[in-house]
């Protein structure tokens, strides 16, 4: 890094301009004072000169201009020969454009700087919007629009500068965070090493200049150089890598070993290498088991063969060939076993134990999946279990509906009888019989349920239709419970009407709106039989507000009386 820091020992010097945001943000608002006490001093005159021509004009309207500017006291070089609309749409241009500028401004100003070449631009910038504003105040709207502009748009350039220096910036850093990190490696390719620094070093200096284009270039370059010696590592790494693995196939340990170091002087974290040197440390132990192993699978020694592929591989759990040996074996060892199981299977299947029968058949069936022969030994040990089952569930079933009444479990063993054997008469019967009962339980018990949350809701006429249903769906076998006969009992007692006392004035018309409905009547003092349940009670009387409320009734409980009067008028 000291070519780089060397040639910063003797920077450009660069004038210093004293620039403090809090007094220009004071002195701004002492201008912007003064100028709204002017402006409302010149707009008063002209609005007071306006109102005596008007005057004047209005008791002589053909008094010349001439003699009216005499009557002011206003000589002609006095008068302002300009277009004011034309004035008012300069100044609202430039108000717009001042208008984008202060944001324009402000957005600069929260930017991080730190570099002499832009608080420089940042300066002049405030600077011209500082003259833009004077202009304002002396009413050169054209050319303040004109200086707003400029600094509108040098204040796209300086936010588009600040941008590239904060690009160029973190380029550096990394390049230098990149090129401690390969610094180790760098005699593989020294000669883009040195250019790397080259081109970096030339970068930081313009980036000090202030020239972040050029700066990115060169360390886009110098990035680039970086990338052709991590190149450079990875082609070594590689080519160590596949040397060190044909070494430790080969029992070599010691130059495996010797290859994986050379690896991780480049890469000291390359986990694969460290993996490797531990297992060259016993590569030659593990080849010579692998070749007395070969030696005994050859001669149909399986156990003891297998005995030395594991323990090749408990030594190197890493080696393929160990891997693969210990599966091949293995197969060997299995279909050597096979017709020990396929002669289990066989005497099974004759002395009727159909269930040792299908899983010795099955064991054997692993070993050779396409053995037509077996998967029919299997076939027909099932379908003599199937005969079986059937007669053992058929009993079972029937056990269960009629001493039991439990008609799911009856019904799941005549769906395992129906899948077993669809055209089965007794299983189709039993599902037709028990999903019936089933289906009956199940109305049986929803219509309760929703009888009993319609009571709830004093919804009594419903809940009577729900609970006529219910007793329509239950098995005859089956006895109401305590809950059924206290729910019975309470719909018989909510069908009873309930006398209500109406007390209205003869001059409200009084309607109720239920179970059982009132056409709108006038009325004195009524009785009126209710049924229970929700009730909304309704006055109408003209010129009056209408009176509405809710009435609850319920069986078996006295009704206190009810006035019906509409007296607050509209």
């Amino acid at each position: 890094m000291s070519d780089i820091e060397d040639s910063y020992q003797n920077p450009r010097k660069h004038r210093v301009i004293h620039w403090n945001p809090e007094d220009e943000e004071a002195a701004e608002r002492a201008r912007s004072t003064r100028r709204k006490m002017v402006t409302f001093g010149v707009t008063s005159g002209i609005f007071f000169v306006a109102i005596i021509a008007t005057l004047i004009l209005w008791k002589n309207p053909d008094e010349d201009a001439k003699a009216l500017a005499d009557r002011l006291g206003i000589t002609e070089e006095a008068v302002p020969e300009r277009n004011f609309q034309e004035a008012f749409a300069s100044r609202s241009k430039a108000d717009l454009e001042m208008e984008t500028a202060q944001i324009g401004l402000e957005k600069i100003r929260q930017m991080r700087v730190n570099h002499a070449v832009l608080t420089t631009k940042l300066v002049a910038i405030e600077r011209e919007f500082l003259q833009a504003e004077e202009l304002m105040g002396r009413n050169a709207y054209e050319r303040a629009h004109e200086l707003f502009l400029s600094v509108n748009e040098q204040a796209e350039e300086f936010s588009n500068l600040v941008e590239a220096k904060i690009a160029t910036q973190e380029m550096y850093d990394n390049f230098l965070i990149r090129v401690d990190e390969l610094k180790p490696s760098k005699h593989l390719n020294p000669e883009a090493y040195d250019a790397a620094f080259e081109a970096a070093s030339a970068g930081k200096q313009f980036l000090s200049e202030g020239s972040f284009t050029a700066s990115e270039s060169k360390l886009t370059e110098a990035t680039e150089k970086l990338q052709e010696i991590e190149n450079s590592i990875n082609s070594f790494i590689r080519e160590n890598s596949a040397m060190g693995h044909r070494y430790i196939a080969l029992g070599e340990g010691t130059k495996a070993v010797e290859a994986f170091i050379n690896l991780l002087t480049v890469d000291p974290q390359n986990e694969d290498a460290i993996i490797q040197i531990e297992r060259a440390k016993n590569a030659d132990k593990v080849f010579e088991l692998l070749t007395n192993a070969e030696s005994l699978e050859r001669s149909d020694a399986f156990e003891d063969a297998l005995q030395n592929y594991q323990e090749a591989f408990n030594i190197d759990a890493k080696s393929a060939k160990a891997q693969n040996s210990l599966s091949r074996v293995r197969r060997k060892i299995e279909n050597r076993d096979f017709n020990k199981h396929l002669s289990i299977a066989q005497n099974a299947e004759q002395a009727g134990r159909y269930d040792e029968a299908i899983e010795h058949f099955q064991i054997a069936l692993t070993v050779f999946p396409d053995r037509k022969g077996l998967a029919d030994a299997i076939s027909k040990a099932r379908e003599d279990k199937r005969r079986t089952d059937i007669t053992r569930l058929i009993t079972k079933a029937y056990a269960l509906e009629t001493d039991n009444r439990d008609w799911e479990g009856a019904r799941e063993i005549y769906q395992q009888l129906y899948e077993m054997e669809p055209n089965l008469q007794e299983a189709k019967d039993g599902l037709l019989r028990t999903g019936k009962v089933i289906r009956s339980l199940l109305r049986y018990e929803k219509y309760l349920e929703i009888s009993t949350i319609e009571a709830q809701r004093l919804e009594f006429d419903q809940a009577r239709m729900s609970f006529d249903q219910a007793m329509q769906s239950k098995p005859e076998y089956l006895p109401l419970s305590d809950d059924t006969k206290r729910l019975q009992q309470h719909l018989i007692t909510q069908s009873q009407p309930v006398p209500v006392l109406f007390v209205s004035d003869m001059a409200t018309w009084v309607s109720v709106q239920g179970p059982t409905a009132r056409k709108p009547t006038k009325l004195k003092e009524t009785n009126i039989n209710l049924r229970p349940g929700k009730y909304r009670v309704i006055g109408r009387k003209k010129g009056y507000e209408d009176v509405q409320f809710q009435l609850i009734i319920r069986g078996g409980v006295p009704q206190s009386p009810l006035t019906v009067i509409c007296n607050e008028k509209l």
